[in-house]
């Protein structure tokens, strides 16, 4: 996967981290438009739709949400620090879930990891 999109991908399920802390489903179009700047938004309304091929995204008639399990937003969690460079702290504040679990000092990253497709 080339780097823009990694990054695009990165920055797409990062604002859906943000939106979900608040119980807010996001809609295809808010999601990019909200997440990417204008100059990178057609080419994210196609990258978008890839966030669903994730254990911890799915789809409804209200828009994308995050699965609010503590083990699915750690799969999230471990994406955005592994893969993205945010950093623990943004991670853990971003997914409520997986920080009221215990956050990263109670899962084994590679064993989170494993399930997950490289970006």
């Amino acid at each position: 996967m080339s780097k823009y999109k990694s990054t695009t991908k990165c920055s797409l399920l990062f604002k859906l981290g943000r939106r979900h802390g608040w119980g807010n489903p996001a809609a295809k179009e808010d999601l990019v438009r909200e997440a990417l700047k204008s100059s990178d938004q057609g080419s994210g309304k196609e990258i978008v739709e890839e966030l669903l091929d994730e254990p911890y995204v799915y789809e409804t008639e209200e828009g994308y949400w995050l699965k609010n399990d503590p083990d699915s937003q750690a799969q999230a969690a471990f994406r955005v620090v592994e893969t993205c460079g945010y950093t623990k702290l943004q991670a853990e504040s971003t997914f409520s879930r997986f920080e009221q679990a215990g956050g990263f000092d109670s899962y084994d990253k590679d064993t989170v990891l494993e399930d997950l497709d490289d970006w």
